[in-house]
């Protein structure tokens, strides 16, 4: 039984469950908590503080009870303030909490279902990476998919999703297979393949290389899902109060840590904004990457774009953002909604430059895998030309896991109470505020 799973137990049998001064909590009616589930309930103790830990700041509730869908509700009001997040579909840190915040991603979904619905009917289905809940193999399979080939890579998740296919009844129609994608062979080639392998970069996951590896499962005439991934890029201005003390709240900096551990050293790691808002745009938009997959992805690139700047005002970076077309005509604009998936945050200027309208910005950004041949490394250079005639150059690289630490004024700020230790672990504990 999932943590998930345990919680909603305890909360069918009217048992609540909160952290309260660091400690776990509970309320049982009278002769309901017995001596096995309490024991069960320390057993998971450490799990559950976790878990709760990491669902607090979802909805900015104090007391946390196991209300799964109060706790994971997405729609509540968004608050004013920017909260900053690390990159996260990069690496491997997905969990419950991450795979539950995917799985009930209704925007995301629902634009999915417009593309397998029109696709999937009486074909065979390749899924790249199917999750814990199968749930893009689960759509396939509502929409009369022939066959469904779910490739999996963890085993953990796998047995997840083997559990929540069989409890669905779904055995006949959907084939789970435990491996790396790229290495993994289909007992036959397939007509779709649908994948959600994208990030907030659409090729930070590594999309490009593993996408067009997945052509070989597909027949001559196969398609894609999603069709294409592009990321825009605009000049912004943040709010001041953001920027003069910006750092990861409680959730975000659990995730934080764990890549940190994982990769094995604090890094200057990519960085996401939610509730970012439109109104900080202050140029025009262009191109920064676009990913065609109805043909083989070029994963390294270069190419020219420029930028007007609209308004009179500071400009403190770039933000780029995804436009992810599961079908023609179907578009998932992260920045109409909010997602699952975060714009991307480039301080290329910080602490900020002042710019006024019609200057302009010409740039080059670039794109190359990183030691791993997996993951892109960008790099975005150019300059800002004043109506004044005035040339500022600039570069910014953005990596994937490069060791460069609090070398740009904004990570160092974000970064502050960092204390070096020579133990990865107990150094992380003070580098997140």
């Amino acid at each position: 039984m999932t943590t998930v799973e345990f919680l909603a137990s305890l909360k069918s049998s009217g048992i609540k469950v909160w952290i309260e001064d660091e400690q776990l909590r509970y309320r049982a009616p009278k002769g309901v908590m017995t001596s096995n589930l309490k024991q069960e309930l320390v057993e998971r103790k450490i799990e559950i503080v976790t878990f709760l830990k990491q669902a607090k700041d979802v909805r900015g509730n104090k007391s946390l009870v196991t209300d799964v869908q109060s706790i994971f509700e997405l729609e509540s009001e968004k608050p004013n303030q920017i909260e900053l997040w690390p990159s996260l579909a990069e690496f491997f840190v997905y969990d419950e909490f991450l795979y539950y915040v995917l799985t009930n991603d209704r925007r995301r979904n629902d634009s999915y279902k417009v593309a397998i619905n029109q696709l999937v009917k009486d074909k065979v289905v390749v899924d790249i990476g199917t999750g814990k809940d199968a749930i893009l193999a689960r759509f396939c399979a509502e929409a009369n998919a022939r066959k469904v080939y779910a490739i999996e890579m963890s085993e953990k998740f796998y047995n997840s999703a083997r559990d929540c296919i069989n409890k669905l009844g779904l055995t006949d129609k959907i084939t789970l297979i435990l491996g790396d994608a790229t290495k993994v062979n289909l007992p036959e080639l397939a007509d779709v393949c649908v994948s959600e392998i994208v990030g907030s970069i659409g090729g930070v996951e590594g999309a490009a290389v593993i996408l067009n590896n997945a052509r070989r499962f597909l027949k001559e005439d196969g398609v894609m899902i999603p069709t294409r991934s592009i990321n825009k890029i605009a000049g912004v201005s943040l709010p001041d109060e953001f920027l003069q003390n910006p750092g990861f709240t409680e959730i975000p900096a659990y995730y934080t840590r764990k890549i940190f551990e994982q990769v094995g050293y604090p890094f200057d790691l990519r960085l996401c904004l939610r509730h970012f808002s439109k109104s900080s745009i202050i140029s025009t938009s262009s191109t920064f990457e676009d990913l065609d997959f109805a043909g083989i992805v070029e994963p390294e690139y270069s190419h020219e774009g420029n930028l007007t700047i609209l308004k009179y005002s500071r400009l403190d970076g770039f933000v780029v953002w995804l436009n992810l077309h599961t079908i023609e005509g179907e578009v998932i604009d992260v920045l109409e909604h909010e997602y699952c998936w975060l714009p991307v945050y480039f301080p290329v200027f910080s602490p900020g430059i002042e710019v006024s309208e019609g200057d302009k910005i010409e740039f080059t950004c670039s794109s190359s895998l990183c030691d791993n041949n997996l993951n892109p490394d960008y790099k975005i250079e150019g300059s800002l030309i004043k109506i004044t005639g005035e040339k500022i150059s600039f570069e910014y690289h953005s990596d994937h896991y490069k060791r460069v630490f609090k070398q740009k004024p904004f990570y160092e700020k974000v970064f502050s109470q960092y204390t070096a230790d020579s133990k990865i672990k107990s150094s992380i504990i003070t580098a997140i505020k």
